[in-house]
């Protein structure tokens, strides 16, 4: 039998050899795809099981004005692969590492790490159970409100670049939150402390605590 989820994983319930396989860490700008999803989908193309842990979050669109869902590799760079695949021998990875962007296994040279099956379990557990989640539904899954989450990210005394609106590029520091997308911070013009209020999805990184 076999579980198909696109995008994540193409599993054969049998007896199964996991590895983690390496990766490059790019981005193909004309697929709009990084490569740990390119690998994914050309070892689907050659028959081989494979599964890429991912993680769910909420990003602002700027355009729009309001939080889009998000998915992405929850480890960048790596994948679980089972290997060998059907009519391939044991320790022949030559087809595997001839994929545009593979490094090869995780282990030695000549000596494959072997992944426990029940780690991989484990990690589809996990994200099945929106545990890697930072979404709405996620979080409404593990019972956190939405409220608890941004007050936990967005404390006072917490620095972030603001990204977006006239204060654009400049560094602000949490006073409060105020309601669930709003904060007011302090932002330094011409040497002064100011109050702005600011919406969260006007704030990008976040930034060390000056010391």
């Amino acid at each position: 039998m076999k579980i198909t989820i696109p995008g994540c994983a193409t599993i054969t319930v049998a007896d199964r050899r996991w590895f983690v396989l390496r990766m490059m860490t790019t981005f193909d700008l004309s697929l709009r795809a990084g490569t740990t999803d390119l690998v994914f989908a050309d070892l689907k193309a050659l028959g081989y099981d494979a599964y890429v842990p991912r993680r769910r979050l909420d990003k602002w669109n700027r355009q729009k004005r309001v939080m889009a869902e998000w998915s992405e590799p929850l480890m960048p760079g790596y994948l679980f692969i089972v290997h060998p695949r059907p009519g391939k021998a044991v320790d022949d990875w030559s087809e595997v590492r001839g994929i545009k962007g593979v490094l090869g296994p995780l282990g030695d040279s000549d000596k494959p790490l072997l992944i426990p099956s029940k780690v991989v379990e484990v990690m589809m557990s996990e994200e099945f159970a929106s545990t890697y989640d930072e979404t709405t539904a996620g979080r409404r899954v593990r019972g956190e409100t939405d409220r608890q989450r941004l007050e936990k990210r967005f404390a006072p005394g917490k620095r972030f670049m603001i990204d977006d609106g006239p204060f654009a590029s400049f560094v602000t520091e949490i006073e409060e939150m105020t309601h669930e997308n709003r904060v007011k911070a302090l932002v330094k013009i011409f040497g002064r402390l100011v109050v702005v209020d600011l919406e969260i999805g006007q704030l990008g990184e976040e930034k060390p605590n000056a010391a």
